[in-house]
């Protein structure tokens, strides 16, 4: 995390409160109260080879007195000994609707910033405080996953084939890897064979490994026209991918 430091600067203010509020996850002083949070819409934050990736962060917070300030901190890690921390790029634009409060900021991630052990689970700590001094803390607010993007092939043959006979389909998996801005092949995932016909929706024919290298191979029998494609759901590191369909006829 080093070599991003110092373009993450944290406020101390929301430093003062992260580390005070470190003896339970949540504190609340009063009638101050975080309603809800959400970052990037609760989707993943999936960064690849651009220089940049932008998304928000989002707090609505409520007092009878009207909430003076809101500080939002996404971190990674134990609260005590965070091992990453971003804070928002410029001012949040918020609205007032008698006690509530919604905010939102915007985050900006340099993948320069970033080492391939930074994917994972980051949690927004919110501090709302209010006109009056009321507070309300959360260490998890919210939740999201910054993810590595990750890429997927599929190439069936041999095209064309005659009708229940076997062809091959062979693939490979892989992820950026934000160090040297290269895709890798991804070892050891489970990514799902699947199938469809011309007019018709995909569906998993077979689960595959991926090799050492990322590498996938499997046999199936061709009974109908269609597209064969790989699919990979994701984990909590790395991005879902699909790959191109690939036609073949069956003959």
């Amino acid at each position: 995390m080093g070599k991003r430091a110092a373009a993450t600067v944290v406020a101390s203010l929301t430093i003062t409160c992260l580390y005070a509020s470190t003896a339970t996850a949540e504190t609340r002083l009063g009638d101050t109260q975080i309603l809800s949070a959400s970052v990037n819409g609760g989707k993943p934050v999936v960064i690849g080879t651009a220089a940049q990736t932008s998304f928000t962060a989002t707090v609505t917070a409520s007092d009878p007195e009207g909430i003076d300030y809101i500080d939002p901190l996404l971190y990674k890690g134990p609260i005590t000994a965070p091992t990453g921390r971003l804070t928002a790029v410029r001012d949040p634009e918020c609205t007032v609707s008698k006690a509530v409060t919604r905010c939102t900021w915007h985050f900006s991630v340099s993948r320069s910033w970033l080492q391939s052990t930074d994917a994972g689970t980051w949690r927004l700590h919110v501090n709302a405080t209010a006109q009056d001094g009321d507070h309300h803390w959360k260490e998890a607010a919210a939740s999201v996953g910054i993810q590595r993007a990750s890429k997927l092939t599929a190439n069936a043959s041999p095209e064309p084939v005659s009708k229940g006979k076997p062809i091959s389909v062979t693939g490979i998996l892989s992820r950026v890897n934000w160090t040297d801005s290269r895709n890798h092949g991804y070892a050891n995932q489970r990514v799902q064979l699947q199938f469809r016909t011309p007019g018709g929706t995909y569906r998993t024919v077979k689960t595959v490994t991926t090799n050492s290298t990322g590498h996938l191979k499997t046999t199936v029998n061709a009974t109908r026209d269609g597209y064969w494609r790989y699919s990979y759901t994701g984990s909590t590191t790395t991005a879902a991918a699909n790959a191109p369909g690939d036609r073949v006829d069956a003959r």
